[in-house]
Order: C-alpha cells, then structure tokens, then sequence
C-alpha cells in the first residue's frame, strides 16, 4: 500500500466522513452523551481503545506536533469555546501539516492539521470545521462506525485494521476498503454533524455563517488546483462534495440566524498568529510543490491584511520553485516588493542576491548579500556568505 493511500486511510479513519446528499428540510439535533462521556460497555471497544492511546503516547514525542505556545492556546481555545461543557473530553493535537484537516476519534482525540489554519479566513471558519468534528463525537458516529465494523469481520480483524490506520503498518487492500465502507459517515450523520455544529458554533458567539463560507474556499482552492492539473488534497478526497455542502449550508443559516453581515470585521486573532508564525506555517505549503493552491492561499492571505512582506517573499519563492521561463523575473519583482513592505524576512535579501547573480549582475547581488547580512547577523550560513561575497568582491 503506498504512502498517499496511507495518508487516505488515515484521514478517513480520523475524520470518519464522505461525500453526502443532504435531507431537504432537517432539523437540528442535540447531543447523545454527557460530558465526561465513556462506553457503556468499555470491554467492548478497549482494543481500540488501547491503539488510539499508543498511537497518542507516539503522537506526543513526534516531531510534527507543534509546540509553540501561542498556535497551541489559539487552536485550543477555539475548540474549547465551541465544546463548552464538553471541554475537557478534548485532547486537542496541532499538527504539522499543510492539508486542509480536521479530525476526531471516539476516544476525544483531535487532531487539528497546520494546513487548517493556513487556509481559514477567520477564526470563525476553524471554529466552523471543530464544530462540525465536536458534533460526530457527541452524537457517536465514530463509535458507530466502529460497531458496524466490528458487527462484520473478526474481532482480530478489527483491531489490526485500528491499528494499521493509526500507525500506518500494511494491510491487504480488501480489508482497507471494508474498513473505509463501514467506518464512513453516511449521509444522516454528516447532516447531523452539520447541523449540530453550526449550532455549537453559534452558541459559542462565533459566526455560524463561517460554516459555509469554509467550504466555499475549499472549492475554489480544489477549482485553482484543477486549472494547474495538481492532484485532490487529501481533505477533497474524503470530502469531495464541498459545493453541495456549502450550498446546503448557506440556505440551512440564513433560514436559521439571519443574512450574514455586509462588512466583516477583520479577525485580529487569526491575523495575529499568521503574521507571528507566517514562515514555520507557509514553508510546510511552499514544500508541497502545488503553485496553483499556494497562489490561490497568498490571495487569500493578501486580502485578508497579513503583512505585505511576509506574503509576497512566499510569492516569490512559488516563482522561483516553479522556474518555468520568465519566473526568475517574476521571483526577483516579488521579493523587491517584499523587501519595500512591512514584514520582509531577511531571506528574501539572500534569494534576491541570488537570483541577481545568476542574471550577471553582481554589484546589485553584492548589495542584497550585504543587506541580508544586516538583517540576520547571527545568519547560521553567515561564513558562507561572507566567503562567497568576499570572492565576487576580489
């Protein structure tokens, strides 16, 4: 089994959703446990149990696992806003990664992906996506799933196949496509999550009108995406039907709370931590090597106020990574404009010195070399660079 099948897999057992068709008149929906909730009959399910727990006790020495204070208060903060009295059933894991993903197990595990973040036009949106996690936790669809499963194939089976999700060891393909057939959330539990999430969202006082509008952006990365022929993101491919769902949406919150505001007020919060974590967020998307959906985020990104520095140096890296003829001068006027910009980071000097070389003109590369040295005194390839300016000024 190959490692995107893996990476599959993994998001559909996590996030234990698929492609729905939406009642026509639904009505909302309470919870179906307390806080504090465990299995009535806990014998029944610690198998897996006992694998999520292992896979948490690795998750939480994994290098992925993102530790800095300010994006874990931020993420955790959300979710327990939105949870409210289910709070502390949340374990709440931010991850490095640059999909667009979130996921829960019965067990209270979430898993929040890096990726999430990078795409949100506001907290409300991510508050959006928890809402919508937090509600197939508290109406048992995970747990369901996982009975289903179990109702069909051996106990053994069953655990091995827990397992392989969760750790990613290789199973036959027949057992991974029984898995993903019993384990997927049909279509009255993802309208029960979606309903019931936006109801979460609203009591939370964030704006249930972000629950549509995430879904929205979604398709217009995965339509950015199409037009450059990039392959689905691993979100799309669990939930490809991101058009409909927004459609359904839309129609469900304003019938229930109203039309959504003209003007927005911009999201400090989220601003904040982009600004503050822009590089370690955007060097995870620049890496993946996907310029249709990179561009279609530092739209994004500009429209919504982070700094100009920070999104055109990205801008500029996509040119230069793609290196298709004419690009190396689109990479030099994006870092320029950088560096003119509130937010330019000191590589964006370096890239420039670079890139000047390379077109023959070194006095120039000498003055960009210089500036970056300037900028980043303690630069960990300072030697190197003062080496190599040294040679062009001999």
């Amino acid at each position: 089994m190959n490692t995107g099948r893996h990476r599959v897999l993994l998001a559909t057992f996590l996030c234990i959703c698929s492609a729905v068709l939406y009642a026509a008149e639904p009505e909302p929906l309470g919870h179906l446990i307390e806080p504090g909730y465990t299995p009535e009959d806990a014998a029944d399910e610690q198998g897996l149990w006992l694998e999520i727990k292992e896979y948490e006790r690795s998750l939480n020495q994994s290098a992925l696992l993102v530790r800095q204070a300010e994006l874990r208060n931020y993420i955790e903060g959300i979710v327990c806003r939105v949870a409210a009295d289910y709070c502390n059933d949340f374990r709440v894991y931010l991850v490095r990664n640059p999909g667009f993903n979130a996921s829960i197990t019965a067990t209270g595990m979430m898993q929040i992906w890096t990726g999430l973040i990078v795409r949100a036009s506001s907290t409300d949106e991510i508050a959006a996506v928890v809402g919508h996690e937090i509600a197939h936790y508290t109406r048992l669809h995970s747990l369901q799933g996982f009975r289903r499963l179990k109702s069909q194939m051996a106990s053994a089976s069953v655990l091995d196949l827990g397992l392989t999700i969760l750790t990613g060891v290789p199973v036959p393909l027949g057992q991974a496509s029984a898995l993903l057939n019993y384990l997927a959330f049909n279509r009255q539990q993802e309208t029960e999550a979606d309903l019931l999430g936006v109801q979460l969202v609203a009591a939370a006082a964030y704006d249930p009108h972000a629950s549509y509008r995430v879904w929205n952006q979604l398709q217009q990365e995965e339509d950015a995406a199409a037009v450059k022929r990039e392959k689905a993101g691993v979100f799309s491919q669990t939930h490809p039907n991101s058009e409909a769902r927004a459609e359904y949406l839309l129609q469900y919150v304003s019938q229930e709370f109203g039309p959504a505001d003209v003007e927005q007020v911009a999201d400090q919060a989220l601003l904040n931590i982009l600004n503050n974590h822009y590089l370690f967020l955007m060097e995870d998307q620049l890496d993946t090597n996907r310029f249709g959906r990179t561009r279609e985020i530092l739209v994004r990104h500009t429209k919504l106020g982070v700094k100009p520095g920070l999104v055109n140096y990205f801008f500029g890296e996509t040119y230069r990574q793609r290196g298709q003829p004419g690009d190396r001068e689109l990479a030099i006027a994006a870092y320029t404009k950088s560096t003119e910009s509130d937010g330019s980071p000191p590589q964006t000097f370096k890239n420039l010195g670079y890139l000047h070389l390379k077109a023959g003109d070194v006095p120039l590369a000498q003055k960009y070399f210089r500036e970056y040295l300037e900028a980043q005194p303690d630069a960990s390839d300072r030697a190197m660079i003062e080496f190599y300016l040294g040679d062009q000024e001999s």
